[in-house]
């Protein structure tokens, strides 16, 4: 899904086991730590998500492969509501909003029905479950803070990230050529800093394997190693000779332009590379939180396999563990 990155109900470290004498009052239909998910509330949750014409129109009323599926995503609901009081964290309808309009800036509303029709279509996911997603991924944000593993996306190591990737983020235009000696490299050069519109002609007379028909852009990066030495000692506008191993004749550089973007301007993508980093380090924690709490699914409603419930085979009862960091 594009921009939304739900995650799926599919609760990723798995263990199954069956227990015996684990709590099954028929009018639950599964316990997460010391709370519960009635089933009323189950058939409040589906009717809720019916109520959804992108859902209505791809699930049959009563189907109970979809309750399945919901009930699936409110133990996750509530496994989340028990980390963020365990954690002191929480995350407002204002915050879910915010990040949510954050997602999908640059649609349009017919662009953004289009979505969620995609979305409930190919997954069966309603816009309250993209939500909900929003909201742990917040909530994950909330706690990487809350237990300091946040320092990848603080400012001094974002800057350090940005030094670091500065020639990967910056563009440069280059002319190259290869003349047969020095005297013509010269006189070339001289030629294409007076007028630099002259290189595509001089290019041609000079055509071969170590020579560009005109200029090129790339990542400063992606300047041949033997070049950079050159490359970098060069302004804009500016150009160099260079006799180089393995080549026949001399090599005419011209910088044609250099665009090294801010920090600023980057700051937001930085972030972003950054921030996958982060929130595996806080799924882990929630992994291990998650683990320690009881989960038990009324075997009327089936079995856990892979994360969602599942039509039981056994009639027992089980237990799950969830890995949080997977998206």
């Amino acid at each position: 899904m594009r921009r939304l990155y739900f995650t799926l109900p599919v609760l990723g470290l798995l263990t199954v086991l069956t227990l015996a004498g684990c709590r099954t009052e028929p009018a639950v239909a599964a316990y997460v730590g010391d709370r519960t998910i009635t089933t009323d509330q189950l058939a409040a949750a589906v009717q809720d998500r019916m109520a959804d014409p992108n859902i209505a129109a791809v699930v049959e009323p009563g189907e109970a492969e979809y309750q399945r599926f919901v009930l699936s995503l409110l133990i996750k609901e509530v496994a989340y509501r028990l980390l963020g009081d365990a954690y002191g964290v929480s995350v407002t309808d204002r915050e879910v909003q915010v990040k949510l309009d954050e997602l999908l800036a640059g649609d349009d509303a017919d662009q953004i029905e289009a979505l969620y029709a995609q979305l409930a279509l190919e997954q069966r996911v309603s816009e309250l479950d993209v939500r909900d997603n929003v909201r742990q991924v917040l909530i994950r944000e909330a706690l990487a803070v809350e237990e300091e593993l946040d320092g990848p996306i603080r400012e001094p190591a974002l800057r350090q990230r940005y030094e670091e990737q500065k020639d990967q983020l910056s563009t440069i235009e280059l002319g190259i050529l290869t003349v047969p000696d020095q005297e013509t490299a010269d006189t070339t050069l001289g030629e294409i800093v007076a007028d630099p519109s002259t290189y595509p002609a001089l290019a041609t007379t000079y055509a071969g394997p170590d020579t560009l028909p005109s200029f090129t852009s790339s990542p400063v990066s992606d300047v041949p190693a033997e070049l950079l030495p050159s490359v970098g000692q060069t302004a804009v506008g500016q150009g160099f000779t260079v006799v180089l191993p393995g080549i026949v004749g001399v090599v005419v550089g011209y910088v044609a332009s250099l665009d090294v973007p801010t920090f600023e301007e980057t700051r937001d993508q930085i972030r972003a590379e950054a921030a996958g980093g982060v929130d595996a380090a806080a799924g882990e924690v929630v992994n291990e939180f998650i683990s320690g709490l009881d989960i038990d699914v009324n075997p009327r409603y089936g079995s856990l396999d892979q994360g969602q419930v599942v039509p039981g085979t056994d009639g027992g009862v089980v237990q799950i563990l969830e890995d949080a960091g997977t998206t």
